[in-house]
């Protein structure tokens, strides 16, 4: 055959029974400059005998590639990109499939714009059986989407195969959420783009990768800190970490210092900050003298400061406590370029998320970064016939990126020190980064503290987390 315009790869572990519709859309394809690499990656089931099936069939188009034992999709991944012929490549999962006229459609938008690095389209979800839930959306690149820090789903996306050689393929240390790391190393030095089609087939299921909250988040923290410390030079960001350690609420007395599982409050924030790399100083404002007290002599390497009382009387902006105390960090001759700002009531905040929060601002071009947590409860707003659904697919239990509803948790915010003032702590250009739900919590109540403390006391004896998992939508 003519060398194919289009390599598609299907990696399949353990996902026979769905291959052969994943093999068979792209026989479909309107667009017919392809070849297809099946890759075997150490399954247990009839992958084998579907992917040779299709390979005796059609023996000048497909290949198949057969792993002995799984070595991810990472490593997969660069093999095919060492024996592809395509000038462009795209993964195709297992169980998902294309529309007829997804390369078609794709194909031509890099063939008519040749400085775009990669272009993806919308998708459909579809249950096991592939029926019908919903249609996703997504944010067109450079109208709707500014901040590129939605990446483009790993697979069904159409990538130039020089932009993968540029990069140096994938990082095989990740053991997931190779798309991420893609979409990292890309839109650093080249435009990308999306097409408003939906192109393929996204199948949602009980073993579906993404069904795994927890793992899809700490895989991209892992990926994120890899990109900033490849990109680090001699010359670091000063970074300040500063404790908001405010203890005359009424409704919770002393409660900076009150303990929680065996220890008082404020040592939760301080461990975590004393666990993220490359810190300057840790900085406590506070409006009690005990406060002080305490930190001083218990973290003499903490900064420990008094504020005015004014600043923390009802209505006072976080922005003028945390400017008024850079000011005064800053005439003892500590300047700051990076600030994080740790509230002292999220005790189940760890430094890992402190760390990709800092991350996130040094990757994206952002003036900030809050954490969040993402909210999976259908919610409803009233409208002029009552109650009109603000993320209806949820109705289905699909989570699609418009109707994404994301809760600030308080735990953490990072800036750069240019765009603080009295009046604004966040600028014009605000990131994220996504904590679990059972690590959001906050202390507001009492009922908030003896909840907080139940789990505290749980990672201690068991060094555990609440799964993810369980603030997922169920499967119907």
């Amino acid at each position: 055959m003519n060398k194919p315009q289009i390599t598609i790869y299907i990696p399949c572990l353990h996902y026979g029974h769905f291959l052969s519709q994943a093999v068979e859309s792209v026989l479909a394809q309107s667009r017919t400059d392809w070849e297809l690499i099946i890759v075997n990656d150490g399954s247990r089931d009839d992958t084998a005998e579907v992917a040779a099936r299709f390979e005796a069939a059609d023996p000048k188009r497909v290949r198949v590639i057969t792993h002995t034992e799984p070595r991810g999709l990472q490593v997969s991944a660069n093999e095919v990109l060492q024996v592809a012929r395509g000038q462009y490549l795209m993964r195709l999962d297992a169980d998902d499939y294309l529309d007829d006229n997804a390369l078609l459609v794709l194909a031509h938008y890099l063939d008519q714009h040749p400085d775009v690095a990669l272009v993806y389209p919308n998708y459909i979800y579809v249950d096991e059986k592939g029926n019908f839930l919903a249609i996703e959306h997504r944010k067109k690149v450079g109208k709707e989407a500014q901040l590129l820090d939605l990446p483009a789903h790993g697979a069904c996306t159409l990538v130039r195969k020089r932009v993968f050689k540029s990069i140096g393929g994938y990082d095989e240390s990740n053991d997931r959420q190779d798309g991420y790391d893609l979409w990292l190393k890309v839109i650093d030095r080249f435009p990308v783009a999306n097409v408003a089609t939906p192109l393929f087939y996204y199948r949602q299921h009980s073993k579906s990768l993404t069904g795994d909250k927890e793992r899809l988040l700490a895989a991209r923290a892992r990926i994120k800190r890899a990109h900033v410390q490849r990109n680090s030079g001699k010359v670091q960001p000063r970074i300040v970490a500063i404790v908001g350690a405010k203890n005359t609420y009424d409704r919770l007395q002393n409660i900076v210092l009150t303990e929680l599982a065996g220890r008082p409050l404020l040592d939760y924030t301080l461990k975590a900050a004393f666990d993220v790399e490359g810190l300057e100083s840790v900085v406590v404002t506070t409006d009690d003298p005990r406060v002080v007290e305490y930190s001083e002599k218990k973290y003499p390497e903490v900064l420990a400061m008094l504020r005015p009382p004014e600043f923390s009387a009802q209505g006072v902006r976080e922005s003028m406590v945390m400017s008024r105390v850079v000011s005064d960090l800053e005439r003892e001759g500590c300047y700051p370029d990076i600030i994080v700002t740790l509230s002292v009531h999220c005790p189940l905040r760890q430094g890992r998320h402190i760390q990709q929060a800092i991350d996130t601002l040094l990757v994206h071009k952002v003036d900030s970064v809050v954490s969040v947590y993402e909210d999976y409860e259908l919610h409803y707003v009233h409208s002029t016939h009552g109650l009109e659904s603000l993320n209806p697919a949820m109705h289905r239990q699909i989570r699609v990126e418009r109707e994404a509803l994301f809760v600030g948790n308080g735990a953490v915010r990072v800036l750069w020190r240019d765009i603080l003032t009295e009046t604004d702590i966040a600028g014009s250009k605000v990131g994220h980064t996504v904590m679990p739900y059972w690590d959001s919590l906050q202390i507001k109540m009492p009922q908030d503290a003896w909840l907080i403390e139940q789990i505290l006391m749980r990672r201690q004896r068991t060094d555990e987390f609440l799964p993810e998992a369980w603030l997922m939508p169920h499967e119907s």
